[in-house]
């Protein structure tokens, strides 16, 4: 009962009338009493009169262009904004992992950076028929399927109100400490590297399958500023868990502090670069 008088609750807040096209609804944030927009899609009067109007004037934040702030706000938000410029710190090199340095003028070469659909069909099944060729002609084995499981996440797998969505990222984790354990690879003296860490949720249970290992710590990598992250739920006061953010690109792993105290590394990712890998996950040890 108490359950279905907060979803009306709920429903009875009045939210944003802005229709968001790209994903194809109104915008989900609740506005303030008698207001019709929340405060990123308030619209701004040509004509500004009064104090009132004056007080909810937004501008363009001039750090990051993708959002706004109040005008009367600006100051205090530029200090406070994620796209404030950061203090440099040893292990950021801009575009160090970026391409090899050109002699004549000290710049990085850049990366092909040409989308698939900028090739043709016939192209891109020429390299397909060259890929299937060197399989045929040199590997000569037979790819198969092994998803495995951990035990550490049983219950949580086995929860009714998880949806097919939640159950898909548990599965894929699971299989992920399941390789690490048949590997071997939860050793004493070993940095655990998430590349694309997102809000940490593989590192959570990575964490937790550490727990009673001596030396190990678990490095969280993500260029973008999240919320609700599940590392901020493991303790941090040991200097066990550590999240960077950056992009792998400008990043230097040894001078990373964190890693400097353990004699190993593994690397892990998952859905790294979004839809381009699928359901695929990497585990690699160097």
């Amino acid at each position: 009962m108490e359950a279905k008088e907060s979803k009306l609750i709920k429903k009875d807040i009045p939210h944003c009338k802005h229709f968001v096209v790209r994903k194809k609804r109104f915008c989900k944030m609740t506005v303030k009493t008698g207001k019709e927009y929340c405060g990123e899609h308030m619209p701004n009067s040509g004509n500004i009169t009064g104090d009132e109007s004056k007080k909810d004037l937004r501008v363009v934040c001039p750090l990051d262009r993708k959002h706004t702030c109040y005008a009367h706000n600006l100051s205090k938000h530029l200090k406070m904004c994620n796209a404030r410029p950061k203090p440099s710190v040893p292990y950021i090199a801009r575009g160090i992992n970026c391409g090899e340095v050109i002699p004549e003028t000290g710049e990085r070469c850049k990366l092909n950076s040409q989308t698939l659909d900028s090739y043709t069909v016939e192209e891109i099944r020429g390299v397909i028929e060259k890929i299937l060729k060197l399989h045929d002609d040199i590997l000569k084995i037979d790819i198969t399927e092994k998803i495995l499981q951990h035990p550490l996440l049983e219950n949580e797998v086995a929860k009714p109100e998880l949806g097919d969505k939640s159950k898909k990222h548990l599965y894929q984790t699971s299989s992920l400490l399941g390789y690490l354990k048949e590997y071997d690879l939860f050793q004493p003296d070993t940095g655990f590297i998430e590349f694309g860490a997102g809000k940490g949720k593989l590192s959570f249970w990575m964490a937790n399958a550490l727990e009673g290992i001596n030396n190990s710590v678990v490095l969280l990598i993500e260029r973008a500023s999240l919320r609700h992250k599940m590392d901020n739920k493991l303790d941090k006061s040991s200097g066990k868990v550590q999240r960077i953010r950056a992009d792998i690109g400008d990043l230097v792993l040894q001078h990373v502090e964190t890693l400097k105290r353990v004699k190993g590394i593994v690397g892990v990712t998952k859905h790294l670069c979004g839809d381009a890998t699928g359901k695929k996950s990497v585990v690699c040890k160097c």
